[in-house]
């Protein structure tokens, strides 16, 4: 089933690809190539050079980026017709500013459906206390992202979505389902859950009374993942349902290495400040420590004021 024929479902019509012109970049570019896209969709690519250098310089750079995001722009379009895909406009600009404050503007600009960036290497703690420019992006934009983390050769197959039982895995389906192939006819769903308060009481907790609640608790989420996979958003796939105890970001991981998942699909709720600087989100965990491509987006949309 094709995402144009899933019951509010519409196919990718605009689409934003930032590059540096790295190797994260060129696969990013590669995996954009085989999304789906609706007849007539446009592709923009962008690329952003530092604000902060003398005019002179700056208008060198930027002649020197046009001409290579120009030469981005015929490889995406050639290797687009290559794969037989047809009636999608590749276009390319230059931005200066902060690459994430540049992207998010970019975005609202265009009106995007979706933000494909590439990962940047493996430097999982140094992007959990700083922060990269995908994780700025995912945190303070609007527009739904996608973090690719190797070469791209087929589209999606193993895809994985990560359910919290909230609004954000109405979304996260959806989303999921906008960025899959008209071929994909399996995938699978993992809800991660924990034993409140398990480590502060277990001293004063019978095995018993922990395991009785550890099955309520699996029992509760089992019938409530039921109804949401009956939803019609759902439907024409076929779901293997995982059901993990243990703390949730660790959980999504083991299960994308358990299946070999080539994509996790997952909601966040965007915090900012203290919380996200000693809690840290699930999504920022699982975008900087999943070894597949990751997809993120929010339900609702969060202020975030443009420099």
């Amino acid at each position: 089933m094709s995402p144009a024929t899933v019951p509010g479902i519409e196919p990718l019509r605009r689409v934003l690809l930032p590059t540096d012109f790295s190797r994260g970049a060129e696969y990013a570019a590669k995996r954009a190539v085989l999304l789906p896209y609706a007849r007539g969709a446009r592709l923009h690519l962008v690329h952003v050079l530092p604000a902060d250098v003398p005019e002179k310089l700056g208008a060198v750079m930027e002649r020197q980026a046009g001409m290579k995001l120009e030469s981005l722009r015929r490889q995406v379009h050639k290797e687009a017709r290559k794969r037989g895909i047809s009636g999608v406009e590749v276009t390319a600009l230059v931005r200066r500013g902060e690459p994430f404050v540049e992207i998010i503007r970019a975005s609202r600009t265009l009106d995007a459906d979706l933000v494909v960036l590439g990962r940047h290497g493996r430097r999982p703690l140094r992007d959990l206390f700083i922060g990269t420019t995908a994780e700025r992006v995912i945190r303070k934009g609007e527009v739904p992202v996608l973090v690719v983390g190797g070469r791209a050769i087929y589209p999606y197959q193993r895809p994985l979505l990560a359910l919290g039982l909230d609004a954000a895995s109405d979304f996260s389906l959806a989303l999921m389902r906008r960025v899959l192939g008209p071929d994909v006819t399996h995938a699978a769903a993992v809800h991660a859950f924990n034993v409140p308060f398990e480590d502060f009481t277990a001293p004063r907790r019978s095995r018993g009374t922990e395991a009785d609640l550890r099955k309520e608790l699996r029992a509760e989420a089992a019938a409530r993942i039921q109804r949401f996979l009956a939803s019609e958003q759902a439907a024409g796939l076929r779901w293997d349902v995982a059901l993990r105890s243990g703390e949730p970001r660790a959980a999504l991981v083991k299960e994308v290495e358990r299946r070999e998942a080539d994509l996790i699909a997952l909601g966040t709720h965007a915090r900012t400040g203290l919380a996200h600087a000693l809690i840290g989100s699930v999504a920022g965990w699982v975008v900087a420590m999943a070894p597949c491509d990751v997809l993120v987006g929010r339900p609702a949309s969060v202020q975030f004021q443009l420099p």
